[in-house]
């Protein structure tokens, strides 16, 4: 009996060892799987270690302070969660330069004003937060959105535990995205996402939005992320065989009509109505 005792101690102790080493060694990992268990809804369930917050864009902007109503509800999530931090002011990244299916806003001076500047001009105006706020303007996708998040920002500055802030119809796609180029090397990323209410598009822009989504989701979680497994290899992606990064496809697509003929789709990137209909 004594030594059946030992015996079972024994085993017992070894699966506990067992247990805290996979502990360690998934603690080193950069965030890499499909599971939806850090998608987040309610603002109260944030982590509290977060280092920053990313405000993906997501289309023109109807002027500087009025980014399209979906990106204002991103925008008021992260104002929401910013202040969640007494202790301390979380930084705030806008992302994106544009989108390439619809033409840009301009200043009175004639000049972009990139999504990302009117993310963070909405944060100013309406929830008075303008220090620590910073803007990415390089990007015209949500691929951009992370390789130049991170390459632009997050590598240098050190930021390593992110809220990642859009909408539910843009989520899939963002978090297999952001999984992919975040999770590429042993660099300690941890990111979450916060996934905003849907609003301000019809039922039918939704749809198609949603069908665009689901199509692009499936391409970089089966095509692209398995292909590309190095920053190397992702920066040659973007710049020799990416449609809006890459040199020749830009001059070919200066010369020829845009190809997104769904009207439905295009309304689901922001503009005013005659930006859209060519009135």
């Amino acid at each position: 009996i004594g030594g059946i005792t030992i015996l079972v101690f024994a085993m017992r102790n070894f699966r506990i060892t067992l247990t805290m080493l996979a502990n360690i060694s998934d603690s080193t990992q950069p965030a890499q799987t499909d599971s939806k268990g850090n998608i987040f809804t309610g603002i109260t369930k944030v982590p509290r270690n977060i280092d920053a917050i990313f405000v993906l864009g997501g289309g023109v902007p109807i002027s500087l302070y009025e980014p399209p109503l979906y990106v204002q509800q991103r925008c008021d999530d992260a104002a929401a969660v910013w202040h969640l931090f007494t202790d301390r002011e979380i930084p705030i990244l806008t992302l994106s330069a544009g989108t390439a299916h619809l033409p840009q806003l301009l200043s009175n001076e004639g000049l972009p004003v990139w999504e990302s500047t009117s993310s963070a001009a909405y944060l100013k105006k309406k929830h008075k937060i303008e220090s620590n706020v910073y803007v990415e303007t390089t990007s015209y996708d949500t691929i951009g959105n992370a390789f130049f998040a991170r390459t632009s920002h997050t590598d240098i500055i050190g930021w390593r535990k992110i809220l990642i802030i859009t909408n539910e119809f843009h989520m899939a796609r963002t978090k297999a995205i952001f999984d992919w180029i975040f999770g590429i090397g042993n660099n300690g990323y941890q990111l979450h996402y916060f996934s905003s209410k849907n609003i301000g598009l019809d039922e039918e822009a939704l749809a198609a939005r949603r069908e665009h989504e689901e199509r692009s989701a499936i391409t970089v979680s089966q095509k692209l992320a398995p292909r590309y497994q190095t920053m190397e290899q992702v920066w040659k992606f973007i710049n020799e065989n990416h449609d809006l990064y890459t040199s020749q496809k830009l001059i070919a697509g200066a010369t020829e009509a845009n190809n997104v003929r769904n009207e439905k789709l295009k309304a689901s990137y922001g503009g005013r109505n005659d930006e859209r209909d060519g009135s």
